[in-house]
This record gives structure tokens, sequence and C-alpha cells, in this order.
């Protein structure tokens, strides 16, 4: 698993959007105006998660000061197309105890799928790398995961 920040996010989303958009972002600003999600707001905070799927979370501007809402959905979509075969689980906090400027952070977790099947003849030969390095630990994991597979 891995962690993304604010700054790894935004970088994704801009890299994504310019490889799918074909045009290169100028700027990708977090948003303010969160019309349908102000019930979510408590203590000037304000938190969304991926179930907040249609929320609009950034605003992307382009050349000729075209301006492209980025929502909650598109920056999954962007992550997931960057990070393949993993699981995300992302948020967005705002916190707005400064006025309509406040500060807005991101973080995504990016668990991947990657425990894979080994045949009993992969693993034997694992076993005797495992020996050759004389790991200890790694040979009685490898011998008890071919046992089961052999028993």
């Amino acid at each position: 698993m891995i962690k993304l920040e604010t700054q790894d996010i935004v970088n994704v989303t801009k890299k994504q959007i310019a490889g799918i958009f074909k045009m290169e972002p100028l700027e990708l600003r977090f948003v303010n105006d969160f019309q349908g999600e102000k019930y979510l707001l408590t203590n000037d905070k304000l938190h969304l998660s991926n179930q907040h799927y249609w929320a609009k979370v950034m605003e992307c501007v382009f050349a000729d000061n075209h301006i492209r809402p980025v929502l909650m959905c598109e920056v999954l979509y962007f992550l997931r197309n960057e990070f393949l075969e993993s699981d995300i689980k992302l948020s967005f906090s705002f916190d707005f105890a400064d006025g309509a400027n406040g500060e807005a952070n991101a973080m995504a977790e990016v668990s991947f799928h990657d425990s894979p099947e080994l045949q009993p003849g992969e693993i034997a030969e694992l076993i005797d790398f495992a020996l050759a390095l004389q790991d200890k630990q790694w040979f009685q994991e490898l011998t008890e995961k071919y046992k089961l597979l052999t028993a």
C-alpha cells in the first residue's frame, strides 16, 4: 500500500487530464463552492470520500481561460489509470475556519492486488533461493506454503 498526499494527487490528476484531453492544464485548484455537500459541513470542516462520487472537488484551468470542473469520480478514475490493479480510498478535507478560502487537503491510500498464487515448483525454487540467502524466516514461510499446496 502507498499513501499519496495532496501534491501527489494534483500531479497525477494534471498528468491524466493532459493525456486524456490532449490539453495541458495551466492550473488545477481546489473549489470552495459545495452546493450539494453543505450538509456534510461540521465545525467549519468538510470531509469527502469515495462515496461522494459526484462532488466537484477541483477546477482545471486551460489556455484561453477555459475552466472545467473536476469531480471526485474523475480523480478516482485518474488515480486508477495511474495505479492499475489497485483499490483506492480517496478523501478530500476542506477547512473553512478562516473563511471561504480555506485550506484543502487530499489523501489517497492505494492498495495493490499483488498476491499472486505460486505453483509448487515455483515455491520450491524460492525455497532453494531462501537457503542460498540463508534467510531462515522466508525459508520457513515458503516451506509451510509448499506443504499446504502439496498435501
